[in-house]
Order: structure tokens, then sequence, then C-alpha cells
């Protein structure tokens, strides 16, 4: 096999293991001693069932007093009021990330919480995009791809 096919193969293997990957984690159910707890999903489709659990919950702050929190599942979006210390600085619109107990299908009470404003993701984004941009603008500049071997060569920079 030449050694432009064997790239091709290693190429073709690693992305059918990262989508192999990919629909072995959509099949993951929530397990607390693996870190996986039930989200809003398995509150709206089974919540009596699991009050008193410990839940993870993610969405967007609604509300401040009390502190309620909406939260898309793959149906339409629940509400959640928020209960604890934690909670005491949140602001409309931004994102929250909350873990505790659930102490009704719609009440929980917070052990800790993850705050996030809109902006943030968004400096996050730019951020990142401009790195991007940065480092593909360099690789561009000192590597270029050869046809025949289909590999990248360091430039020759002369001057």
């Amino acid at each position: 096999m030449t050694p432009r096919g064997r790239r091709l193969l290693a190429v073709a293997l690693l992305v059918g293991l990262l989508a192999g990957l990919s629909v072995w984690h959509g099949t993951l159910v929530p397990n607390a001693s693996d870190g996986r707890y039930p989200g809003p999903e398995a509150i709206a489709t089974d919540g009596d069932a699991i009050v008193g659990d410990t839940v993870t919950v993610w969405g967007t702050v609604v509300a401040t007093d009390p502190v309620v929190i909406k939260s898309g599942s793959r149906g339409e979006a629940i509400r959640f009021t928020l209960t604890g210390e934690p909670v005491g600085d949140a602001s409309v619109g931004a994102g929250a990330g909350v873990h505790g107990k659930l102490q009704s299908t719609d009440t929980i009470a917070v052990e800790r919480a993850l705050f996030q404003e809109p902006w943030e993701l968004q400096y996050l984004y730019g951020i990142s995009f401009i790195a991007g941009l940065w480092v593909l603008g360099r690789f561009l500049r000192d590597w270029h791809l050869d046809g025949s071997t289909f590999s990248f060569q360091l430039r020759s920079h002369e001057g």
C-alpha cells in the first residue's frame, strides 16, 4: 500500500471511530456513579420517580425572585424554581448550570450553580475564531501540501 493510501485509510478509520463514539455516547443513560445525573428529559418523562435524587440541569434564567430557569428538552421547555444559597447572584438572561436535589418535579434545591452571562459565550467564540485564523495563517505560511505524497512539507524560506 502506498503512503498516500495508508494516510487516507488512517483518516477514514479516525473519522469512523469519531462517528461510532458519538453514537455510543448518545446511548448512555444517567448514572450517578459515573457522574451522569438525570437532566430535564428524565425529569419530564419520569419526574415523580426521581424526586429526592440528585439532578443536573442547564437552562436560562427567566426570573430572579424566586430564581426560575427555563430548560429546553426535546419537547417543550420546562421551568424549574431554584432554591438555595448558590443562586443568589443570578440575573435574567444568564445561562445557568445547576446541580442539586430534585424536591419536586419543578423545584431544585441547588448545591452548586454556574451562571454565564450571554456576552461571555460570544467572547469565547470571538477569541477562538481569531486565534484559529492566526494559527491557520501561520500554518499556511510555513507549510504546503505535497500532492505526490499527500503530506505536508515545510516551506523553505529564503532570505
